[in-house]
């Protein structure tokens, strides 16, 4: 009995060794090999599709902006002709997290983007955004010059993004361009700073300018004439004579005397002083500042400030 189960087995092992034999054998090795391969296909697509897909959820992720167009003019500038004001507006956005802060450059040199916004740290040209949109007056701002301005916004993961507008300056939105003025800054053996007038972009009667002498924080120097007209001159509310031209030759008596005060000054009372060269009652290229060092006030990172029309023009830093 034993030997007729054995028997009955191996036939029944011989007839399915059968069926896979010959071409059958070779037809499912066939369509096996392409299942295989299809499935490499499908796996290398999918994976494909998973990195484009995170390519886009990153490119969402990363911080925008963009500035915005005044659909009446069909132009980026927002300008209220009537107060003689135009704006730039930039929409700045991350969807995942919050714009941090914000920086302006510009190709124009003399474009100072500290000037714009608040920093904790003035070597930094940053600041905080706290609002959707970034304004940049360019009437105010930009001194009549034609130039190229760049916005960076940074999120908090460390992002970046920068737009940049072309910005051409206009008379009839602005009206004229506000003088610019370079330096060039020395120190003499006396310990004196000589600030000396490089270039104005436009002359203008030196009793529209004024000055304020900066520490080294920012803070303008109230402990002698830190600040006040350049031009000799009297003041407008209190009627006493100001000014620090040395070079004063008119014929007011009041006036030549605080000129040869100031002249004859070591600049612990008058710390700044004033010389225009070439006599021509403006500011211009040739013209120079005293700045007094010890026994007057200023020291190496202190700033002297120009102004006009209530605009800071140009900045000489003592060095």
């Amino acid at each position: 009995m034993n030997k007729a189960y054995i028997l009955a087995v191996c036939m029944l092992g011989a007839s399915f060794t059968g069926c896979i034999g010959g071409e059958d054998l070779e037809n499912i090795t066939t369509e096996e090999e392409t299942l295989d391969a299809m499935g490499e296909d499908n796996m290398t697509s999918l994976r494909k599709e998973i990195d484009d897909l995170k390519a886009t959820i990153k490119s969402y992720e990363m911080p925008k902006v963009y500035f915005m167009v005044d659909e009446l003019d069909n132009d980026y500038l927002f300008c209220d002709t009537d107060y003689g004001s135009c704006d730039i507006i930039a929409k700045v956005y991350d969807i995942n997290g919050v714009i941090e802060y914000h920086k302006w450059e510009s190709t124009d040199p003399n474009f100072d983007g500290n000037d714009y916004c608040w920093s904790g740290d003035p070597n930094i040209s940053k600041c905080l955004s706290l609002y959707d949109f970034v304004y940049l007056d360019v009437c105010d701002d930009l001194y009549g010059v034609d130039q190229t301005l760049t916005l960076t916004v940074y999120d908090n993961d460390g992002n970046s993004a920068s737009a940049s507008y072309d910005y051409v300056y206009s008379e009839d939105l602005c009206g004229p361009p506000e003088p610019m003025v370079t330096f060039m800054v020395s120190q003499d053996s006396a310990n004196v700073y000589h600030v000396n007038v490089v270039k104005v972009s436009k002359q203008e009667d030196l009793a529209a300018f004024s000055f304020f002498l900066k520490d080294g924080s920012g803070y303008t120097y109230v402990g002698g004439n830190g600040f006040g007209e350049i031009a000799m001159q009297y003041d407008f509310l209190s009627g006493e004579p100001t000014g620090i031209d040395e070079t004063y030759d008119g014929d007011d008596a009041e006036l030549q005397s605080r000129a040869d005060n100031i002249t004859a000054d070591d600049g612990s009372t008058f710390p700044v002083h004033f010389r225009d060269n070439d006599r021509d009652g403006k500011l211009s290229a040739g013209d120079r500042f005293l700045v007094y060092g010890e026994p007057g006030p200023a020291e190496d990172g202190w700033k002297l400030d120009i102004v006009f029309d209530g605009d800071i023009i140009g900045s000489a830093k003592m060095l």
